[in-house]
Order: structure tokens, then sequence, then C-alpha cells
């Protein structure tokens, strides 16, 4: 989910690019990794009595996006980082208010242009997209119009949840080229969770996968 850099605040992503030769194994493995028992992305394992959930991070390279997968499962956020080739995998069990549980399988994926044809194959049977942006830079929320025509046009579901997350709120207002108000328009327009994220800091990261999380279930319902 990033250019040369992937930064997700002021700072930058997380070191765990992956290399072309590894890249290409993962593609591989997409579906082995999220069609866990073999059950629907929405369904609930009979073994695991907990929802199984596919979750894609899209957006351009540089957004961070990395970073807020990192920052979200282990919690942690480094200034350096490799670019990611294809795709990683990260896995995450939230536990909601009502006692249900979502094993959320997420993928963070690579946005360089040169590498699109390889994250077409982490959309499929995906139950959740986090569409990430820099709200320092306008070009990645042009692009945001993009990746959801791509979720939608690639992903088998016919119901899925997508969340629109502007990250690096953390840099100085000066900086900022994203209004809160641009990203509510075009949010309300498409349904989608509406959030603003700082990976480098934590900021609104928990909240968007609990959010997620929680629309995942009304959907399954």
């Amino acid at each position: 989910m990033m250019q040369t850099n992937d930064q997700s605040t002021s700072g930058g992503g997380c070191c765990y690019g992956r290399s072309k030769k590894s890249a290409k194994a993962s593609a591989v493995n997409v579906q082995k990794k999220t069609n866990v028992d073999r059950q629907d992305i929405f369904g609930s394992s009979s073994q695991q009595k907990i929802i199984e959930a596919k979750v894609v991070l899209l957006g351009d390279s540089g957004v961070g996006k990395s970073s807020i997968a990192q920052r979200y499962c282990k919690n942690l956020f480094s200034e350096s980082h490799d670019v990611t080739i294809g795709g990683a995998y990260l896995q995450q069990i939230v536990t909601l208010q009502d006692g249900n549980q979502v094993k959320l399988h997420i993928w963070d994926t690579g946005g360089s242009e040169r590498f699109r044809s390889m994250v077409s194959l982490y959309y499929r049977e995906a139950a959740a997209a986090i569409i990430c942006y820099d709200i320092s830079d306008d070009k990645s929320f042009t692009s945001v119009h993009f990746w959801i025509n791509e979720m939608i046009n690639n992903n088998d579901k016919e119901e899925f949840v997508m969340a629109l997350a502007g990250n690096k709120c953390d840099v100085e207002e000066s900086q900022r080229k994203i209004t809160r108000g641009m990203s509510e328009s075009l949010s309300q327009k498409h349904n989608m969770i509406q959030a603003e994220t700082s990976a480098k800091t934590g900021e609104g990261v928990q909240e968007l996968f609990k959010q997620i999380a929680e629309r995942i279930v009304k959907l399954k319902k």
C-alpha cells in the first residue's frame, strides 16, 4: 500500500514490504490464507466461533497503508520501511461490546502503478476495504475514486463494507489539503465509513477497525 516510502504520517511506514519473489508466492496463497475452514467470508467458524472477514487496504503509494496495518495489529510505527510489493498479511481479533468476535484477515496492498495488476488479486472475497489517502496530498484524494471503482468492479461479493481513511492527521493544519467536509461528502455518496487517522500517534486507528467489524456483523445479520 505505498510509494518507495509508504508514509502514514509525517513520518514513514513500517518494515514489512516484500521482495518480488515473495510477492509472487504471496499472491498464489491469497485464497489459502483468507478462506479459513472454507467458510463464507461473512460466516462464522464452527471451530473458532468467531466471524472471519477479509479486509484489504487500498490507496496510492505513500499514503501510509502499511503503517496503519502495523499500528493496528502490532501497535508499532517506524520511520523506515520497504515498499510493499503485491501484498502483506496480518490478522487481528476484535471483540465488540455485544460479545461478537470478528477475526480480521488484513491484506496490505502495494499502491504503486507497476504493481496494480497484482493488487487486483487481493480484492476477491473481501468483506471490507479501507481506501486510504494522505490529507496533505490532494492527488492521493483524487485517486480515491479509482480505488473505489476498483473495489466495486473486482470484488465478487454483492455486499461489502468500504471505509475512507484520511491518514497523517497529525500534520500541521497548514499542511492539510483535504478538508473534513470533502471527505465526508465523498464517504456519504458511497455509504462509506469516514475516518481520519494517524499511524504515527495511533489516533483514530483502533476506532476505524472497530467500526468496520461492527458493520461486517450487521451485514452478516
